[in-house]
């Protein structure tokens, strides 16, 4: 199974004054509804799809309890998860305060090997000659 790819026709930067580029970008779908992943893996493990969803509750305090503690958290042959964060730079130690110097937080997941090179060796295939323009 491949990645599928369109050619796009964009600016740099969305800049009017800078010349049209081609590129290729991946064909997105809908996202997958959570029921619907839940009764995937429910029948791929061949167990109730109310263990699989105490199972992902369960995995999503844990994820949340231990990332808040400082740790990363890491799934077996699925990645790890870990917080983040953004933040100003203050001239002085007393000037560092989270209000004043913290811009954004966030949860980034980090795949395993196993799934990065199960991307990167399943090649691509361009699904359309045709060249859409992007907004």
């Amino acid at each position: 199974m491949a990645i599928k790819m369109r050619k796009t026709q964009t600016r740099l930067n969305f800049d009017e004054s800078k010349p049209q580029v081609h590129i290729l970008r991946q064909l997105v779908y809908a996202p997958i509804k959570g029921k619907n992943l839940v009764k995937y893996i429910a029948n791929s493990a061949n167990v109730p799809v109310s263990t699989i969803e105490a199972c992902i509750s369960a995995i999503s305090e844990a994820i949340a309890y231990y990332a808040i503690n400082g740790h990363r958290v890491v799934f077996p042959d699925l990645g790890g998860f870990y917080i983040t964060f953004r933040s100003k730079t203050a001239k002085t130690l007393s000037e560092v305060k989270v209000e004043d110097v913290l811009k954004s937080i966030r949860l980034a997941f980090a795949p395993c090997e196993e799934i990065r090179e199960a991307i990167a060796g399943s090649g691509t295939t361009i699904v359309d000659d045709g060249v859409y323009e992007t907004e």
